[in-house]
């Protein structure tokens, strides 16, 4: 049993619904509903009911609520007590994020956290893409970081939600109907090792390609509001319609979003310390 499944269970009792419960844990109400499968599954009882007012709990659920409040008050003290324990932690922690903190709730609630917890730390912030965050961590160049997609074997990961992806054409262009005319477009693309880069190779097998790799969300939208191409852009940074950008669904998908380590640098009592109290709040933020 995972603390994210009660967290999920918590906050669908509270919500009577997917979606809110989603908004209020900075995730998608699949992941939502995956959460709440499994808890029912590995407890080998049903949690809810579907009502004419949303997710109702059973009468299971009423008396697991408690007990799960109960353990999650408790996760958050153990953070309180190793917060105070490590507050004689001091010196820089290297922080790679693979998005614009501005434009993403969820990175800066990340930070506000750790800020708070770990008053005597430095946070250093440098933005890069998820490959260039995996590479400096295997080098030493970062202390920890946020990314997309796959975690090496050599990365310890706490999964903080996910992100939805879609595809944004220049509006000037023709609505595509099948995947074979996104196939068709030329593309923008997102850089060496970024997890949208393999799942564009994944999804489409060939694809014309401009000469220019933007690792960055506003960036991305630029190039394709100039009408250089299209390519995968994060849901949320689309969430308003953009003059001179249009959007396809055709090749929607989610990835999961991850604070990452180097395995071999959480001896380190900087890194360890920031890694449990992340690992012990998910996913908060």
């Amino acid at each position: 049993m995972e603390f994210y499944h009660l967290r999920s269970f918590v906050a669908v009792a509270a919500a009577q619904n997917l979606t809110a419960a989603a908004k209020r844990l900075y995730t998608t109400p699949p992941a939502i509903s995956a959460h709440i499968k499994s808890l029912e599954e590995e407890l080998n009882t049903v949690l809810f009911y579907r009502s004419s007012k949303g997710m109702q709990l059973t009468d299971q659920g009423k008396l697991l609520l408690e007990k799960a409040k109960l353990t999650l008050a408790s996760a958050s003290d153990l953070v309180n007590t190793a917060t105070t324990a490590n507050t004689q932690l001091i010196g820089e922690f290297k922080l790679g994020l693979n998005h614009p903190l501005d434009s993403s709730a969820l990175l800066n609630t990340l930070i506000k956290n750790l800020n708070q917890h770990f008053t005597s730390l430095t946070f250093s912030i440098e933005l890069l893409s998820s490959g260039a965050v995996l590479e400096k961590l295997r080098d030493g160049q970062l202390d920890g970081g946020v990314i997309y997609g796959d975690v090496p074997e050599h990365i310890s990961a706490v999964t903080l939600g996910e992100v939805a992806v879609t595809t944004a054409y220049p509006a000037s262009w023709p609505e595509p109907t099948q995947q074979n005319a996104l196939a068709q477009m030329t593309w923008i693309r997102m850089g060496k090792n970024c997890p949208f880069d393999t799942q564009l190779s994944q999804r489409l097998s060939a694809v014309n390609t401009v000469n220019i790799n933007a690792a960055d969300e506003r960036s991305r939208l630029a190039l394709v509001r100039a009408g250089l191409g299209a390519s995968f852009i994060e849901r949320s940074a689309v969430a308003e319609p953009q003059a001179g950008v249009a959007l396809s669904t055709l090749l929607d998908f989610s990835l999961p979003v991850h604070f990452v380590v180097a395995n071999q640098a959480l001896t380190n009592p900087n890194i360890s310390a920031v890694h449990q109290a992340i690992r012990a709040t998910k996913p908060r933020y």
